[in-house]
């Protein structure tokens, strides 16, 4: 996609959103009818789609530049179609490249990839070496849940540990007290936090991609780029899904289900201004920063996207600009299809100020391939293999809406 076409796309956005918010004001104080609850479906959907176009658009552009910014670092280095001396790190390490080659030739059936290690040269930023440094399976594989899961975009705490035991974390229940004067040699009053504690297991992950004996074969096709693509999304959906919602049963504890009810919709099926603000409001103000964000599902941002504060103003602003996104009274929106839609007794609207949830990735990402798995159809099965869990660590710190 051009630069043009993200730009016609961001334009039809903004017609898109003038045209819903004029039939939902010329509708105002009275019964919707059938055919204009249509037309604003209708609306809906095209703005969604405008959406994706647009995130899929600016992806793509980032990825070229970062690619011709790549190419030009690495011309600096001479003949770009030399063989490496070698294909260890300075830890003897070889890389995953190598190894994945090793799986398909045969010679191992199985290996682990861990995160890259960042030394002098860090993958954070391309002018401080980004650009140049390679990237393991693993990061790959980071990379699709980053894009599978809003709880892990939205800036959750990571937290990596080497093997899968249990985790105690702990875990603030009640925040310290606001302190007080206090006179001349009086006491000092004690204010302490309540703490808890929070174990983190490591629940395995698993997904399956499989791959034609002849696409092994052809040097021309990129095996391994297709292979973790594939294995990624597969993991990523399973663990992404039950971070945003899981029940905290025998899997991790979603946002959703970690949050503390903020406030609680008099309807089953409509989130009103009120609400919103409800939830808002409650939050502590040490809470209230950049790193809090709304979470909500599709059916509850479909809603609110209609919703007007006291003085006619609309409370979500759509972001129309390049890199701009769209907020709600001010804070960040991530749209998450795992969150429930607004039903009774969900929780499809969530208020996070996300260090307050923790995920926990253990070791690295298994890799094994087997050719007996599907013989008969000549296909080399690859599974993937990722542990981890994930809850809150800041009772404060997480609110939600309740539907009724």
């Amino acid at each position: 996609m051009t630069p043009q076409d993200i730009q016609a796309s961001f334009d039809a956005r903004g017609h898109a959103v003038v045209e819903l918010r004029r039939l939902v004001e010329e509708n105002e104080g009275s019964e919707t009818p059938a055919e204009v609850r249509q037309q604003i479906d209708s609306i809906h959907a095209d703005i969604s789609a405008l959406d994706e176009r647009i995130r899929s658009g600016l992806d793509h552009l980032e990825k070229e530049e970062r690619a011709n910014k790549a190419m030009d670092e690495f011309r600096q280095y001479g003949d770009l179609t030399a063989a490496p001396d070698s294909v260890r790190d300075d830890s003897g390490k070889v890389d995953d490249n190598t190894m994945f080659a090793k799986l398909c030739s045969g010679e191992v059936r199985s290996f682990e990839s861990l995160p890259s290690e960042q030394r002098d040269l860090t993958k954070g930023s391309a002018t401080a070496g980004g650009n140049i440094v390679d990237s393991t399976m693993y990061d790959r594989i980071w990379e699709k849940l980053e894009e599978e899961s809003m709880v892990i975009a939205a800036g959750a705490t990571v937290i990596r540990t080497a093997s899968g035991e249990d985790l105690l974390v702990p875990k603030v229940t009640t925040s310290t007290t606001v302190s007080a004067i206090t006179a001349e040699a009086g006491a000092i009053s004690e204010a302490d936090p309540v703490f808890g504690q929070v174990t983190l297991g490591a629940f395995k992950y698993s997904g399956l991609t499989q791959v034609s004996q002849e696409l092994l074969s052809d040097s021309l096709f990129n095996v391994a780029g297709f292979v973790a693509d594939q294995g990624g999304r597969a993991v990523a959906r399973g663990f992404g899904a039950d971070l945003s919602n899981g029940s905290g049963s025998s899997k991790p504890k979603g946002v959703a289900q970690a949050a503390t009810s903020f406030g609680t919709s008099a309807s089953a099926t409509t989130i009103t201004a009120a609400n919103v603000f409800e939830v808002w409001t409650t939050m502590p103000q040490p809470y209230k920063n950049s790193d809090t964000k709304w979470l909500m599902s599709p059916e509850a941002e479909k809603t609110i996207r209609l919703l007007v504060d006291s003085n006619g103003q609309y409370i979500w602003q759509p972001g129309l600009q390049n890199g701009t996104p769209s907020n709600l009274l001010g804070y960040e929106v991530f749209v998450d299809g795992n969150l429930d839609a607004v039903t009774s007794g969900k929780r499809a609207l969530v208020f996070a100020h996300m260090p307050s949830y923790a995920v926990r990735i253990a070791g690295g990402l298994q890799v094994d391939r087997s050719d007996d798995y599907a013989f008969a159809n000549g296909l080399a099965t690859f599974r993937f293999q990722i542990r981890g869990d994930g809850d809150g660590i800041d009772s404060n710190g997480i609110g939600c809406l309740t539907q009724a």
